[in-house]
């Protein structure tokens, strides 16, 4: 290939091209400086003597479908005057870059506009962290994180004892917005407040535990009907009256019969169909000899089915049942749920409506803990922050989102047809996203969510609609124009 027309596509007027290595997967090309002296720094002289020289290794975009390495020849000096040895220094990369702007910026400009990570790699010649890194870190210039519509907050332990941080999760998006140091009011008011009012006033629900510090900065930041309490953070509170009349039962027990029970603990909440015969028999038995084991297992699988009601106003009136009916039960744990139920029944009840569960939240937990382990411990919270934001900032999308990217590459077969478009999952749970849907009115394909009361689609259903060629009738307004799907 023709230096001179190197030259000019690398735009490097302070440097020459002395070489290329052509590699199958990779174009290396060597830079020297076109001066052939330097000034020394110390008494302005002319060194023309080298002493030494090192390279430096930068990558830039590709040339023929190759990436690109850039590797610059420095020399080292020495002075006749002052026997000074300075080092060449380049005008155009900084001392520690190891890639150029326009590479930097034509990658975050293609992953924004949908183009997948793996991808973005393989033709860079970076690795797939790198290009999170550059996409989401807000130190090196990526995009402005906004709160959304639906957020989930959360904390996380930074160090062992009670040393915790807060994070704050985008729910539609499934990214985090920002983690800061301290769970207390004082801490989460402080950050909401230094948002802009027009972001606070978008805001429709957060998702929350019952923790008292986080409900109380919710309110005094949003007042006091976005709060919705975390369907797992529910369950888990009956579980928990369940746990503790089954330990009074086995105190009353021998301590074979005991284990016995202990052994049945995974399966009192499973379906019947999802047991064998032999363990239906040993829990029909239990709940027989037991009438307070079978009053609170019956509790707690009610409570289970209300969380599939769909309508807002008798569910409200069923959750009220299910109190009632704990509160006036003769076992203590169950009275003890009653009475936090009751505190918290409106945040509980607002499930019904708007649907979002905490489940992303808590998946960030769990790789915040790995990635704390992995680094042997975080001190520095700023780069804390910024590995959470860029590990835990990787897009996803939903079942039925997959397979209409899949539906559209295959272009429209039966998906009998080809099984290979069935079988991906996503990371986020069912309850944290609107249903998905395709409109083709104007002949461009776009992501539409409906904005009202969602509700859940399965991929069936999304599949079905795509053989019609026609969106569900129930979905809304369109939000955001699927570019990436168009190919």
């Amino acid at each position: 290939m023709d230096f001179a027309c190197i030259e000019t596509w690398l735009e490097l007027p302070e440097f020459r091209v002395s070489g290329q290595v052509i590699r199958p997967q990779e174009l290396e090309l060597h830079l020297e400086r076109r001066d052939t002296y330097l000034v020394c720094p110390r008494c302005q002289g002319s060194c023309a003597r080298i002493k030494e020289g090192r390279q430096r290794c930068i990558r830039d975009l590709p040339i023929l479908d190759r990436p690109v390495t850039l590797r610059l020849h420095l020399g080292r000096f020495k002075c006749p005057d002052c026997h000074h040895r300075p080092w060449e220094q380049s005008e155009t990369f900084g001392e520690h870059v190891k890639w150029t702007e326009r590479l930097y910026h034509q990658v975050r400009q293609e992953y924004l506009h949908g183009c997948p990570c793996h991808e973005l790699a393989g033709r860079y010649g970076l690795s797939a962290r790198t290009v999170f890194r550059w996409t989401f870190e807000k130190s090196r210039g990526g995009r402005p994180r906004k709160l959304g519509r639906a957020l989930g907050i959360d904390e996380y332990s930074r160090r062992k004892g009670h040393r915790y941080n807060t994070i704050i999760v985008d729910l539609d998006k499934g990214r985090p917005i920002t983690t800061f140091k301290g769970r207390r009011v004082e801490d989460v008011v402080a950050w909401f407040k230094s948002r802009p009012q027009a972001e606070l006033e978008g805001v429709e629900v957060v998702v929350l535990d019952m923790s008292k510090s986080f409900y109380s900065s919710i309110r005094q930041v949003f007042g006091d009907q976005v709060e919705v309490i975390d369907r797992f953070h529910v369950v888990q509170q009956a579980v928990g009256a369940l746990d503790g009349v089954l330990r009074s039962v086995q105190k009353q027990l021998e301590p074979e019969e005991a284990k016995e029970l202990k052994k049945l603990r995974k399966r009192w909440l499973k379906l019947p169909n999802q047991l064998e015969v032999d363990e239906l028999i040993a829990r029909a038995e239990w709940r027989r000899r037991f009438p307070e084991l079978r009053e609170v297992i019956d509790w707690v699988q009610d409570l289970r089915k209300w969380f599939e009601r769909k309508y807002d106003k008798p569910a409200r009136a069923a959750l009220w049942k299910l109190i009632e009916w704990a509160r006036e039960s003769a076992l203590e744990p169950l009275q003890i749920v009653a009475g936090t139920f009751s505190r918290w029944f409106e945040p509980i009840a607002r499930y019904i409506r708007h649907r979002y569960t905490n489940g992303v939240t808590e998946g960030f937990n769990n790789k915040i803990k790995l990635i704390q382990r992995r680094a042997f411990g975080l001190r520095n919270e700023h780069n804390r922050k910024k590995r959470i934001l860029a590990d835990c900032a990787r897009t996803w999308c939903s079942s039925a989102t997959t397979l209409i990217m899949k539906w559209l590459e295959f272009g429209g077969q039966e998906l009998s047809k080809c099984p290979d478009m069935i079988g991906q999952s996503s990371g986020h749970s069912g309850g944290s996203v609107a249903p998905l849907g395709l409109d083709q009115s104007r002949g461009v394909w776009f992501l539409v969510r409906q904005r009202s009361t969602p509700t859940h689609m399965r991929p069936g259903e999304v599949v079905e609609g795509l053989k019609e060629h026609h969106a569900s009738p129930h979905l809304g307004a369109i939000l955001t124009e699927a570019r990436a799907l168009a190919h």
